[in-house]
């Protein structure tokens, strides 16, 4: 936090502390409410009441839509239905719907009757859509004329839009709002008054349909640099738009849920202050790798019963599994980043498999001379060395291959892949690394007998 930032939170902790009402609601007034939003996790809980008591409705709405959900979700249940609504209006549309979409069932119907008919309708229709979609991230509020219409009177419409219309591009419609075509506002301001908007449209207008999923759309703003991309139905009738903001936070959410399913939680967690919840969404892989890790133990059972020099090779155990599981992590990793961001295609996946097991092979052999030294040195016996040499080598090659084929594969069967970077993958691998590390052993001592 900056230090004139840090001085103004101060002072709204002397105004809380003083009781002072007025002087607080002037405060806020001077105050961006995006830096309240941020501050209100420094705040207590009676604290941030009384902050969101002394906003105006267009300043809360902003505050809620720029706070965290668990502050949001506090803030909001001690709101009354006729205050939320008021927020809700003076908030866009799609921001609106978000806020109200959160509540439980009966509290959004019971704000939606307190909104006016006009508003009801639009939030009515865009929480009709599901939230991962192009109707559940979308704006109405866009401006769509007729091609018959002007330049001038174009011009004088765009002036009497509202303040949270997607103005972007002026889109242009037919009578039964079919999309024709886009105008660009720079085409606009610079075209003869007396022209049409027919006559100066680019009708080669990219749209998404209502039900694309969210990360397709986004997908297609990152790849065209648009700052808005419109909304059609099926029958190519104009609903809205996704703009650029929707996307960045469309972003965001899926690149912390990949991460989050990496790890082997959920996002959900994030904000969640209950410790029996967080528990609930980690302790499921956890008890899943505590029965993966009985491979390892058989495998190492069965290995002391086989290996003559299982107590010499035992200790370069935890190397084997450290490099064999370094290895597959940096292959899916790389896989799951390449699907996510779409550039490998899947004509190119049994390419991209061969390249990382090449590079694993690669750094395996590296790797496998240096652990043949150091087993030799250590174990005090050169057939312990080449063991572990071998075993490395074929351990990373075959984790490489474990980690970069398990994400394509989900993905071919439509499982998210960020799942193949998780712990159960993970305690597989430590298992197939064990088994081939004992299996090259007792086979490079078998031949020597």
């Amino acid at each position: 936090m900056t230090e004139p930032t840090t001085n103004l939170m101060n002072d709204l902790r002397t105004l809380l502390a003083q009781g002072e009402e007025e002087a607080l609601q002037i405060f806020l007034r001077l105050v961006r409410p995006q830096d309240v939003a941020d501050w209100l996790d420094l705040l207590s809980a009676d604290d941030r009441q009384k902050v969101l008591q002394a906003l105006d409705h267009d300043a809360a709405g902003t505050v809620l839509n720029d706070t965290t959900a668990s502050i949001r979700a506090e803030l909001v249940e001690d709101l009354g239905p006729d205050r939320l609504a008021r927020i809700a209006e003076a908030l866009p549309a799609d921001d609106a719907a978000d806020l109200i979409g959160e509540l439980a069932a009966a509290d959004s119907e019971a704000v939606l009757k307190h909104v006016s008919d006009t508003d009801e309708a639009v939030l009515r229709g865009l929480l009709a859509y599901a939230d991962d979609t192009a109707g559940g991230i979308m704006t109405p509020d866009v401006v769509a004329l007729t091609p018959d219409t002007t330049v001038d009177v174009a011009i004088e419409h765009l002036r009497s839009a509202q303040p949270e219309a997607v103005i972007a591009s002026l889109y242009v419609v037919d009578a039964a709002r079919h999309l024709l075509g886009f105008v660009r506002l720079r085409r606009l301001v610079t075209a003869r008054p007396t022209k049409t908007l027919g006559d100066i449209m680019s009708d080669d207008v990219i749209s998404v349909p209502v039900g694309a999923d969210q990360e397709d759309v986004a997908a297609l703003v990152e790849k065209y640099d648009f700052i808005a991309v419109p909304v059609v139905d099926g029958r190519n009738r104009l609903l809205g738009a996704v703009t650029v903001d929707d996307v960045i936070d469309v972003i965001s959410e899926e690149a912390s849920e990949d991460i989050y399913k990496m790890a082997g939680s959920s996002v959900a967690e994030e904000e969640s202050e209950s410790i029996l919840h967080i528990a609930r969404y980690r302790l499921p892989w956890l008890l899943i790798c505590l029965a993966g890790t009985q491979l390892s133990t058989s495998v190492l059972q069965l290995a002391k019963g086989h290996v003559s020099m299982y107590e010499q090779m035992s200790v370069f155990t935890a190397a084997i599994m450290a490099m064999a599981g370094n290895t597959s992590l940096q292959s899916a990793t790389t896989t799951v980043r390449r699907l996510a961001v779409d550039t490998l295609p899947r004509s190119r996946f049994g390419q991209h498999v061969r390249r990382e097991i090449s590079v694993a092979l690669l750094m395996g052999l590296v790797c496998g001379v240096v652990a043949a030294g150091i087993g030799t040195v250590v174990g005090h016996d050169s057939m312990i060395g080449v063991a572990l040499g071998s075993a490395m080598a074929l351990a990373m090659s075959a984790a490489s291959l474990f980690g970069s084929g398990m994400p394509l594969i989900l993905e071919v069967v439509g499982v998210d892949p960020a799942v193949a970077s998780g712990p159960l993958v993970s305690t597989i691998n430590d298992s197939l690394a064990l088994a081939l590390y004992f299996s090259v052993a007792t086979a490079i001592l078998y031949l020597i007998a």
